[in-house]
């Protein structure tokens, strides 16, 4: 009776750990959800919370001035910025997630999917392949979440009795759910954005491939609020997901450099045969992809793919007869960040996938799935910014140093009100950029629906660069905040820090996305017409920020100005810019004392270079009440 109670050595902490609560009787209903051998999916069973009542008195030393656990923070509620875009008119289920997602429970399990890593089977056990990712159930566990308030799908959700309307809150409903979610965990952010940036794509163009195809494949299931894990046809599953596969060894962000070919199988079918790689593939057990390759025909085998431009493909990972599709995972990703998400090295051998679009209109195709991922990559990066000062903040009003909380020491308190300005502003420039894409898709406004989409463009590429720019140095400070018991694993700190880097390098990074913002200007003038119209409106308001918008029309609108010589101070304008912006929209939406501080520490003639060296001017007592403690 005694030996089998006993846990072997080798069963995983996991499970020592909270054995007693796998134990505890379920109902009726739960056992036949549990006897269903083809349940979509199935939960963990673990259910953490801190430990109870822990002993103080050591051996040597009462332990005193030590910070609780941070047991419950609402994650809706206790951000003054975020209420202020997502208000009760418009919120959907935001307030909801905040609530149950604001637990001890929640972060913990964040941190049990980054300590178990995805892991790659390639073969079954009789040595066929599956090239399958499994991954721990806390991963599942934040996944279904996820789903379940729609981050994917939510923009697109059609409304009551409509085919065609979508929900007019909807994209900044996908940004509120992300940009919480995210706080939690980030690693289930990249299917969740990769799904709901890539919906578009195919809802634009995947009629057009061939009815069996689309019948394998039902579209209307990716919108699905059900998370579906299994490896299965699509038409089998009640829930699906969406990846990409666009960058090579040899080419990087440089998709025209890509060697992958596509041969033309049945031009009826607009079926083609692609033989290659792909370098980076994240989320591999995705069903379907949206992938970039070269189509080779008679007339352009001799011709070098530098000089091709790619095209844009449908790869399922099983085909519309019900077999698997030759996609071969090569390994896995070991990565600095964002470990509970599995990134591949894939290859492509006879495998099938369908033409969207028009030959050779690959990017044409895919930039739609760019846009939405970049501003998810700005989203996501403000997400970490929020939850660094979460942390921060938790700290300071628990920890004593000389003889006061560290709340109330001068010094600390100008460190936080810097965070705290920078997650405001990230946060403000995503969540109103969230409202710009509902504009765009939704054609609220139709009178100058133009102007919102070029808006639109020019302003996500410029948060993409500057808010994800701006991630690892705050969480960085905020580290500094906990000192030495922010850089050991069992804090939060040490994931944060290491996810900040991410999202500057995916969808482009920081120079990439600086000369496609001097691409936009010069190919798209409208948009620095649309951006310069928003900036004048706030003309008056402060007087820091009307002299920076004047530097930067005196740089953009001079005429003859070289291009090599805007091309090299391209990162110069772009923060410029993207400063304006923020500081912009702060005077429009938020309380003076905000916008005043944050215009005067950024764009100021006193303005620091460190986190903490704010100018005197800066009343660091009367932002102190929009801390998240």
């Amino acid at each position: 009776m005694l030996g089998s109670r006993l846990l072997t050595r080798s069963q995983p902490l996991f499970q020592r750990t909270f054995v007693t609560q796998a134990n505890v009787a379920v109902t009726n209903e739960n056992k036949t959800e549990q006897g269903d051998k083809t349940s979509e999916y199935q939960s963990s069973s673990n259910s953490f919370d801190p430990p109870r009542r822990p002993l103080t008195q050591q051996f040597t030393h009462q332990v005193t001035n030590q910070v609780p656990p941070l047991e419950y923070i609402d994650l809706y509620k206790s951000d003054l910025t975020l209420r202020e875009f997502v208000t009760k008119e418009n919120k959907g289920q935001i307030k909801d997630m905040g609530v149950e997602l604001a637990t001890f429970h929640w972060f913990e399990q964040g941190q049990t999917a980054n300590q178990h890593l995805p892991a790659l089977h390639q073969f079954d056990r009789y040595g066929q392949r599956i090239d399958e990712v499994h991954f721990h159930p806390a991963y599942h566990d934040l996944m279904q979440i996820g789903m379940r308030y729609g981050v994917h799908s939510v923009a697109w959700e059609s409304l009551p009795g409509s085919q065609t309307s979508f929900n007019r809150h909807g994209h900044l409903q996908h940004a509120a759910g992300l940009y919480i979610l995210t706080q939690v965990e980030a690693g289930v952010g990249c299917p969740l954005s990769a799904t709901y940036s890539g919906y578009p794509v195919l809802r634009r163009y995947f009629h057009c491939t061939n009815k069996k195809l689309t019948d394998s494949f039902p579209l209307d299931r990716i919108l699905s609020r059900k998370y579906d894990q299994r490896c299965l046809p699509a038409n089998l599953k009640s829930g699906l997901t969406i990846g990409m596969a666009m960058t090579e060894k040899q080419g990087g962000s440089d998709v025209r450099a890509n060697t992958t070919k596509a041969y033309c199988d049945n031009s009826h079918e607009k079926r083609y045969i692609l033989i290659g790689h792909k370098w980076f593939c994240s989320i591999p057990m995705s069903d379907c992809f949206l992938v970039l390759a070269q189509i080779h025909n008679d007339d352009n085998l001799n011709q070098s793919s530098s000089s091709c431009v790619p095209s844009c493909f449908f790869v399922p990972r099983w085909l519309p007869n019900g077999e698997r599709n030759p996609f071969y995972i090569q390994r896995l990703k070991d990565k600095l960040g964002n470990r509970s998400n599995a990134s591949s090295e894939i290859e492509f051998n006879n495998t099938q996938a369908w033409l969207l679009g028009k030959e050779h209109d690959g990017v044409k195709v895919i930039i739609e799935m760019i846009h939405g991922t970049r501003l998810d990559c700005a989203i996501s990066s403000a997400a970490l910014m929020r939850q660094a000062l979460v942390q921060a903040t938790w700290h300071a009003r628990h920890r004593k140093a000389f003889g006061r909380l560290l709340i109330d020491q001068p010094l600390m308190k100008q460190v936080l009100i810097d965070l705290l300005l920078e997650s405001e502003a990230a946060t403000a420039l995503v969540m109103y950029l969230a409202t710009l894409f509902d504009a765009t898709y939704n054609n609220i406004h139709s009178n100058n629906a133009s102007e919102i989409g070029a808006l639109a463009r020019i302003a996500t590429a410029i948060a993409k660069f500057w808010i994800c720019k701006r991630t690892p140095e705050t969480t960085y400070e905020a580290l500094e905040c906990l000192g030495g018991a922010g850089y050991v694993e069992e804090s939060m700190m040490p994931r944060i820090y290491r996810e900040a880097p991410l999202n500057s390098i995916w969808e482009g990074c920081g120079n990439v996305i600086c000369l496609d913002i001097l691409r936009s200007m010069r190919k798209s003038p409208e948009s620095l017409q649309a951006y310069l119209s928003f900036m004048h409106e706030t003309k008056g308001s402060n007087k820091h920020l009307d002299a920076a918008l004047e530097r930067v029309e005196k740089t953009l609108l001079t005429k003859d100005l070289p291009s090599n010589l805007l091309e090299r101070h391209a990162r110069t304008l772009a923060t410029q810019l993207a400063l304006c912006l923020q500081a912009g929209l702060l005077v429009r939406r938020l309380p003076q004392t905000v916008s005043n501080a944050f215009c005067s520490s950024r764009l100021g003639p006193n303005r620091g270079s460190i986190f903490g060296d704010l100018p005197m001017d800066v009343d660091t007592d009367a932002l102190l009440t929009r801390l998240p403690f």
